[in-house]
């Protein structure tokens, strides 16, 4: 018994495995990113329209530089407020001793975990269709 064609598998599969790159795991990311944030600027309280207009995304995730380069297979994103201007949406989030929590965040993500899933699916499926 003899098989043929594992080199033309093993071709197609580096191929994936190149598609599936840092750039492409953030393309995937952002596509799932975009709609978690705007369901958190939508159900964000509004009393200036700071903490909303703040709501941002961050490919370090609060993270180094350092410690995210050294993570080959690693891809992190931050998406929340901005540590400026929207520095106080922990406290509307969680509350404080002086007032009740106001959620957003966990919210914004509980409401659109479908919809992100299949967002980053098909945006990473699609780098792989390009490369195979």
């Amino acid at each position: 018994m003899k098989l043929v064609g594992f080199d033309a598998l093993d071709r197609k599969l580096v191929k994936i495995r190149d598609a599936v790159s840092p750039q492409a795991r953030e393309r995937s990311l952002m596509a799932g990113a975009v709609i978690i944030q705007a369901e958190a600027q939508r159900l964000a309280p509004v009393l200036t329209g700071n903490l909303r207009d703040n709501i941002i995304i961050s490919f370090d995730g609060g993270l180094n530089s350092s410690s995210v380069s050294q993570r080959r297979f690693f891809t992190a994103v931050y998406i929340g407020p901005s540590r400026g201007k929207g520095f106080y949406g922990h406290m509307v989030e969680f509350g404080t001793s002086h007032s009740a929590p106001h959620p957003f965040m966990r919210p914004a993500l509980d409401n659109t975990r479908d919809e992100v899933k299949r967002a980053m699916g098909n945006s990473l499926w699609t780098d792989i269709k390009k490369a195979a």
